[in-house]
C-alpha cells in the first residue's frame, strides 16, 4: 500500500516534450509507480519561467546555477537532483510497495546493478554519439558489446529469477533510474549511428538482458513517461559528432 500525499506533488519537466529530459523522467517514473498525485509542470529549456528559476535558486541557495529538472514541491519540501528526489519519494511514499528494496543484501545489489550500468551502458551510450571517425565508432562498438555480455552476466549472478526485471518479477529502484537512458539508446543508436543495442545482445544470446529491457520498455509507467522516438532523435542531435 502506498502513501498518498496529502496534496499534489509539483513535478517540474522540461519542454517540448513531456519526459524529454532522461533526469526528469526517472523522478516521473517514480511519481507513476507510487500512484502520487502529482501536478505537471513544464519549463522550456531556452525561456526559463521564473517561478521555477527561483525555486531552483531557493533549494540550491545560488542564483547563479542554471536550473535543473526534475524539481518537486512537496509541502514544505522543496528538492531537486533526479536520484534525490527518486528516494525522497519512495521513503516517504513507497508505504508496503516501495521500488527501492527495503531488505539490506538486495538493496545493495540493486544498487550495485546501478552503478554498473552507469559504466557499462550509460557512459559508453554518449560516447557512440560523439565518435568522430568510423575507427573509433568499430571500437567503441566492440566495447560496448564485451559491455552488454558483463551486464548479462551481473543480472543472472546477482537479480532474481521469475520474471524480466532485475529482481524478478518485482519492478524496483533498478529499472526506475536505468530506463529513461536504456529508451533513448534503443532509438538514437541506430538511427545516428547504426548500433542496436537489443540486437546485439540478441545476436550474442545474452537472454537475460534482452528481457530485461524487453520488461523494461513493455512497463505501462515507461510508454506514459517516455517521449515518442520523435522527440528523442530531436533532441540528441546536439549530442551528434
Amino acid at each position: 500500500m502506498t502513501t498518498a500525499a496529502a496534496t499534489p506533488i509539483t513535478f517540474w519537466d522540461i519542454t517540448p516534450s513531456p519526459g524529454g529530459c532522461p533526469f526528469a523522467q526517472r523522478a516521473w517514473l517514480t511519481l507513476e509507480e507510487l500512484g502520487i498525485p502529482y501536478e505537471h509542470k513544464l519549463a522550456d529549456p531556452a525561456n526559463k519561467p521564473k517561478e521555477f528559476t527561483d525555486l531552483y535558486a531557493s533549494i540550491v541557495q545560488n542564483t547563479d546555477d542554471s536550473a535543473k529538472v526534475p524539481t518537486i514541491i512537496d509541502g514544505d519540501e522543496k528538492l531537486t537532483e533526479s536520484l534525490v528526489v527518486v528516494e525522497y519519494l519512495d521513503a516517504k511514499y513507497g508505504g508496503d510497495t516501495p521500488i527501492i528494496p527495503r531488505d539490506p543484501a538486495q538493496l545493495a545489489k540493486v544498487k550495485l546493478f546501478v552503478e554498473l550500468f552507469s559504466s557499462k551502458f550509460q557512459t559508453p551510450f554518449f560516447k557512440i554519439l560523439r565518435a568522430g571517425s568510423d575507427d573509433e565508432l568499430a571500437q567503441l562498438k566492440q566495447e560496448f558489446a564485451h559491455n552488454l555480455e558483463v551486464l548479462d552476466n551481473f543480472i543472472k549472478a546477482s537479480g532474481s529469477e521469475g520474471g524480466g526485471y532485475f529482481l524478478g518479477e518485482r519492478y524496483s529502484f533498478a529499472e526506475t533510474v536505468t530506463t529513461p537512458f536504456v529508451r533513448r539508446a534503443l532509438v538514437t543508436l541506430p538511427h545516428f549511428k547504426g548500433v542496436d543495442p537489443l540486437e546485439i545482445a540478441k545476436s550474442k544470446g545474452l537472454d537475460r538482458l534482452v528481457a530485461w529491457i524487453q520488461a523494461s520498455m513493455d512497463r505501462e509507467s515507461n510508454k506514459k513517461t517516455g517521449p515518442s522516438d520523435e522527440a528523442i532523435i530531436e533532441s540528441f542531435k546536439k549530442f551528434i559528432t
